[in-house]
């Protein structure tokens, strides 16, 4: 896996510290990440933005301070909307994702300009559940999910992080670039705001345009410290192998439904759209 990853165009996440506010936090611009998934799923204006910014947000959930080996986070649809859900996922050194369309409005996806905004109610209306899977790589993985309202998913992710981690944390999602600053022990309110502070005076010119080492550099008031970095690459996993996993539980009556004439079934995968032939002698 490690060595397919490098060999994609990969986009580096920054860990840094603040010890003058107790402070830390990781920064990515994901460009690679976000031409490979849109090029993959055929996605272009606000949609296209608002699922390549999901899957930033499963990389942040992945780098909190507990740790883990996979991240899922899953936005579904309560209420009649376009979509009925978002999924993303991040392992190490990789995300991956799909978009759920209801069928009765898959035109939407050829046609952007009849939804014009980038926001989450007007794709997957209001409230939206969030669900998320942390899986630690050992143990039973952590699920949570909640329900909130808001127009803008670093919203619901902060939601998130207050109410199921319990952590203090800020978000920046804008473009292609994500910051996530998290309160460490010792973070009191004085510190707290510091670290805001320092984040709000980014403007979105410098977050739209700049290098994240120059944005980072509105940090140096507290001290910045670099903790290491991490490439991502959009890269799916799926193989013949774990398609079979995945399909052979059906009943038997309904995997033959499935085969063609020379008894081979077709799979599709949502996350790469890739396309695997398997025997159906295979799935017994």
């Amino acid at each position: 896996m490690a060595e397919e990853t490098d060999r994609l165009m990969t986009d580096p996440l920054t860990r840094f510290l603040l010890p003058d506010s107790h402070s830390r936090g990781v920064i990515i611009r994901a460009s690679h990440i976000f031409a490979e998934a849109n090029r993959i799923h055929g996605l272009n204006g606000p949609l296209a933005e608002l699922f390549d910014q999901s899957l930033l947000a499963s990389i942040l959930l992945l780098s909190i301070s507990k740790g883990g080996t996979r991240q899922v986070l899953q936005l579904n649809a309560i209420n009649t909307s376009p979509l009925k859900k978002i999924l993303a996922e991040a392992g190490q050194g990789s995300v991956r994702g799909y978009i759920d369309w209801r069928e009765s409005q898959t035109i939407l996806h050829h046609d952007s300009k009849r939804n014009e905004n980038a926001n989450l109610t007007s794709w997957l209306g209001n409230p939206i559940r969030l669900s998320t899977v942390r899986d630690l790589g050992f143990g039973q993985p952590y699920v949570s999910t909640l329900e909130h309202e808001s127009d803008y998913l670093a919203d619901h992710l902060l939601h998130y992080l207050n109410q199921s981690v319990q952590i203090r944390a800020d978000i920046i999602l804008h473009g292609d670039l994500a910051i996530m600053v998290e309160a460490m022990p010792g973070c009191n309110d004085d510190h707290w705001f510091k670290t805001i502070e320092a984040m709000a005076k980014i403007p979105n010119q410098v977050l739209a345009e700049d290098s994240t080492e120059n944005i980072l550099s509105y940090f140096n008031d507290l001290n910045i410290q670099p903790a290491g970095t991490d490439n991502y690459a959009y890269h799916c996993g799926c193989s013949p192998e774990k398609m079979i996993q995945a399909v052979k539980s059906l009943p038997a009556d309904q995997l033959a439904s499935l085969a063609d004439e020379a008894g081979n079934i077709t799979t599709s995968c949502q996350y790469c759209t890739a396309h695997h032939v398997i025997p159906l002698h295979q799935m017994k």
